[in-house]
């Protein structure tokens, strides 16, 4: 899609009277040049596009959206960030690709902007990927300087059919084992696909969903990402026992052909009742009770993902970023900065999860609209937000994840063991990090 204008829309009743007492603060209400933001094809786009028409009501001011499917919008910042002057105020900056950003220096600080501007303190940090030491090349909220604010809060959470665990007397699961029991259980009894993993190789795909047993197990890409050491040991024993247990529940759980699972094909086996179980993105909750696209309405509860046992829960964060080029003028970056500093305020988050959207504030997650049954994923946030995991933190992680993708998935086809692909991914991450100047190494092979 190309630049879509955004006009006002109807809105419910219920947002209605709740935006009736919102008031955008009076510095935040001031003239402002037009902006343009460019943003990603994805299930929490309306509600975004929404938040967006309530910001052009109450302002006066005006934002364009500049819809494109998710590797269409990466390459148009990419493209804009090293032009004479970039066509857009706001990225919309995808969560496993902003070192990238950071790294090139694309972005500008936002208390450059504006010396005075601040995080709004219920705005959650994202395991502190919102700011960005450049001297020490770190995610570092102590040091760094605040890029980005949060504009999606994606992170995974385990869908399940809650009747269904109601029915056959099922408990939450704490550990993986558990969780395949039960879907074991499940599948038997009602004929039905017991767990939907995403396994097709994607730009992230299956690596998004592998990447919270990896960390529940004690495994990790590198050795110490945090302090510098990229010593790669994603063919730990940790890693290994990581993906037999992905490996074991699509073989024993999920669906034919679990290699050619996507996210599309995962919600619509959840919203057609083909399945118990799935791992997706928490923006997808927005599908479930929607009685134009769901067979399952009021039936799907939300728990936070299981762990290894003696290990953590450790969903995988795959959030969005807003950011300000660096490449614009002053007038434009004020006003891209008005508009986000707008967005994170308490009521206008609030205002953003009655519209459809996911907040990213502890604002919207502690009320009293987080309790309604419609929201009924917002309690498994709360929980779930403070324990989520970054992935990695470097620009090389686009190339990195590349190779994931493909290991994972033909470990899931069939195609090559869980030993040979993480020792064949292990070699090919050490060669991407050598090649860029990494001091690096990995682990001796796994043996079979």
């Amino acid at each position: 899609m190309g630049s879509m204008p955004i006009t006002p829309r109807a809105i419910s009743f219920v947002v209605a009277a709740s935006l009736a007492v919102l008031v955008a603060p009076e510095s935040r209400a001031q003239t402002q040049e037009p902006i343009n933001i460019v943003i990603n094809q994805s299930p929490w786009l309306q509600g975004f596009a929404n938040i967006v028409d309530l910001y052009q009501e109450q302002t006066g001011n005006t934002a364009t959206l500049d819809v494109n499917p998710y590797a269409g919008s990466l390459e148009k910042q990419r493209n804009a960030v090293r032009a004479a002057e970039s066509e857009y105020d706001i990225l919309i900056v995808n969560g496993i690709f902003y070192p990238e950003m950071y790294q090139g220096g694309f972005l500008e600080p936002l208390t450059k902007i504006d010396a005075d501007f601040s995080l709004d303190p219920q705005v959650y940090t994202f395991d502190d990927t919102l700011w960005y030491d450049a001297e020490a090349n770190t995610v570092n909220a102590e040091t760094g300087d605040l890029l980005t604010i949060p504009v999606n809060p994606n992170i995974t959470m385990m869908f399940y059919r809650a009747d269904l665990y109601e029915k056959h007397g099922l408990a939450i699961p704490e550990t993986w084992e558990e969780l395949l029991a039960n879907a074991k259980t499940i599948q038997e009894a009602e004929n039905i696909v017991g767990m939907m993993q995403r396994a097709a190789r994607a730009t992230i795909s299956i690596s998004w969903d592998y990447w919270p047993y990896l960390n529940s197990y004690g495994g990790a890409l590198f050795r110490d990402e945090g302090n510098g050491d990229f010593f790669v040991t994603l063919n730990s024993p940790e890693a290994l026992e990581a993906l037999k247990m992905y490996l074991q529940i699509a073989q024993e759980a999920g669906p034919p052909n679990p290699a050619s699972m996507d996210q599309a094909t995962l919600i619509q086996y959840l919203v057609t009742g083909q399945a118990a179980h799935a791992i997706l993105p928490v923006a997808a909750q927005s599908q479930m009770d929607d009685p134009n696209k769901s067979a399952v309405v009021g039936k799907i509860g939300y728990m936070n993902l299981p762990h290894a046992s003696g290990g953590e829960s450790a969903p995988a964060i795959g959030h969005w970023l807003g950011g300000i080029p660096k490449n614009i003028p002053d007038g434009r970056k004020q006003a891209a900065l008005a508009f986000l500093d707008w967005f994170q305020q308490p009521e206008t988050q609030v205002a953003y999860a009655e519209m459809g959207g996911s907040p990213i504030s502890a604002a919207a997650y502690e009320g009293a609209f987080s309790e309604k049954p419609e929201n009924r994923y917002m309690p498994v946030m709360r929980e779930a937000l403070p324990t989520a995991r970054r992935m990695w933190t470097i620009p090389e992680g686009a190339e990195i994840v590349a190779v994931t993708e493909v290991g994972l998935n033909r470990a899931v086809a069939g195609e090559i063991g869980p030993v040979e692909a993480l020792n064949s991914m292990a070699a090919e991450i050490e060669k991407i990090m050598q090649d860029a100047g990494y001091e690096t190494g990995r682990l001796p092979d796994l043996a079979d």
